[in-house]
């Protein structure tokens, strides 16, 4: 049973072993406590301890068009996210390692942080309340909080007509040993270079094709372990471009 005070979550971290990628397995699952009731604590992003350019690349990780890849990422590593030939969106799904019940959520992320965009140096916090990620880098400058995942046109008791980004994430996560979320619809991505700006004081949104050009990236930073999956976005639309492509993730430690 846990001895930590209700409202100040800690969890117990792994350091000084490699990240685990699919196929390796993960510790079992742990709850963590969300924030007291009627508190808010501040957002605290703790500097990184090594910058990237110390760190060596530990796993590079291809993501085929259509599909997903995941990785246990420790604190203080670093994820890259390479849009190889540009114009791809990626659809980012970050769980806190011992349980499939805290996962980073837009909607807390953009009231915490007060704007409907992320910024370098901001977190990316779970439903729980707490940062997961950092975002470090980002050479292309545009992504998207307000969108779901995909579903394929999904209805309740009928299979996906098309490949989505909620299906490709959880094979991923089981090739992590890592429980598939029992609602995985309700976990929302972050959409890594999507390009959908709300275009007006009216709040309306457009969806543009990406300004994403090939080589661009993003690079995040775990606040804590973290399982990390990201899927390429399947939509053949204005939104990939209107071509599905294959993305990239490295690891650093």
């Amino acid at each position: 049973m846990s001895t930590e005070k209700p409202g100040l979550p800690r969890r117990r971290l792994i350091h000084g072993i490699p990240a685990v990628v699919a196929g390796s397995g993960v510790l079992a699952a742990q709850t963590s406590q969300p924030p007291a009731a009627g508190k808010r604590v501040p957002i605290v992003i703790p500097p990184a301890p090594v910058p990237v350019r110390e760190q060596r690349l530990l796993h590079s990780i291809p993501i085929p068009k259509q599909s997903g890849c995941g990785v246990i990422a420790l604190r203080n590593q670093r994820v890259k996210v390479i849009n190889p030939r540009g114009k791809q969106v990626g659809d980012l799904f970050t769980f806190a390692q011992y349980t499939a019940e805290e996962f980073i959520a837009p909607a807390f992320t953009m009231t915490r942080n007060r704007n409907i965009y992320l910024q370098i140096g901001k977190g990316l916090m779970s439903n729980y309340g707490n940062p997961l990620l950092v975002l470090e880098e980002d050479t292309s400058g545009r992504n998207d909080l307000l969108y779901p995942a995909c579903s394929g046109s999904q209805k309740p008791g009928i299979p996906a007509s098309i490949p989505n980004c909620p299906d490709n994430m959880q094979p991923a996560l089981r090739a992590l040993n890592f429980p598939v979320p029992a609602h995985p619809e309700i976990v929302h991505p972050r959409n890594l270079f999507q390009n959908s700006p709300v275009i007006d004081l009216e709040g309306n949104i457009e969806v543009r094709e990406p300004i994403a050009k090939a080589g661009d990236y993003v690079v995040l930073r775990p606040l804590e372990n973290a399982c990390v999956v990201v899927t390429a976005r399947s939509l053949v639309s204005v939104v990939n471009g209107k071509e599905p492509k294959e993305m990239l993730m490295e690891v650093y430690g």
